[in-house]
């Protein structure tokens, strides 16, 4: 059976699709680690048809003159197990070559069983013949705040901005306040609540409302930025 028109298809969704941003490099000082969701890593089968993907992404490789190269993607799941996001992270492929392989991802994309949370991968296609395929962990980094200068001038200052990480700092210390932060894609504050550290009433607004007028680097997965929580310990410098 001829494959020319699902080829064809194929090229025309990417050409029509919304194309993904250009992976971000992470903001100087953003702790960046890697991935632990999923425990166990699929295999490569288990996200995509791929026999079915290895036989039509190597005629649009012979095609395209059958360079060397890989292409990288990074695909997310929902918990019920559809795929909600692909995108070329990295790739040393001709660029129309990337876009189709790409569209052959989406094509043959596989649901996957529930979990307990949205996760993601690297999937890894080397070309050549055969096409290798493999899976990786993706890279993770935490949001952190824009206004390194506003916050060390400021009644409230982010304890050792340098680390950006709360893990290393005693819960019990009386000088700190604890701000769960939830955080949209861009870095903008659209929830947040004391989790601890200041007595209830006038003060604890006064915390809120300064923290809801920051700005952040917004977290990112794979270089992507993505909707986040974190908890931001302060310190209050000074109490009238």
């Amino acid at each position: 059976m001829p494959r020319i028109p699902f080829l064809a298809a194929a090229l025309l969704a990417v050409a029509c699709a919304p194309q993904p941003s250009s992976p971000n490099a992470p903001a100087r000082g953003q702790r960046c680690t890697t991935s632990t969701v999923p425990a166990a890593l699929p295999r490569p089968e288990e996200l995509v048809e791929a026999e079915a993907f290895r036989a039509a992404a190597a005629r649009l490789w012979a095609a395209a003159g059958r360079p060397a190269g890989h292409v990288l993607f990074a695909v997310r799941h929902a918990p019920d197990g559809v795929q909600v996001h692909r995108a070329v992270i990295a790739s040393d492929a001709p660029a129309p070559l990337a876009d189709s392989l790409q569209a052959l991802l989406f094509a043959h994309r596989r649901e996957t069983p529930p979990a307990p949370q949205e996760w993601g991968v690297r999937l890894r296609v080397d070309l050549g013949d055969p096409m290798a395929l493999s899976v990786g962990r993706r890279q993770v980094c935490a949001p952190r705040p824009r206004e390194e200068e506003r916050l060390a001038a400021s009644a409230f200052d982010v304890r050792d901005p340098g680390a950006g990480s709360a893990a290393g700092l005693p819960a019990t210390d009386p000088g700190l306040v604890w701000v769960r932060v939830r955080l949209d894609e861009s870095g903008r504050v659209i929830d947040a609540r004391v989790e601890r550290g200041v007595r209830r009433g006038a003060w604890e607004q006064r915390v809120l409302n300064y923290v809801r007028t920051m700005a952040f680097y917004p977290a990112l997965e794979d270089g992507h930025p993505v909707p986040s929580e974190t908890t931001l310990p302060l310190r209050l410098s000074s109490i009238p």
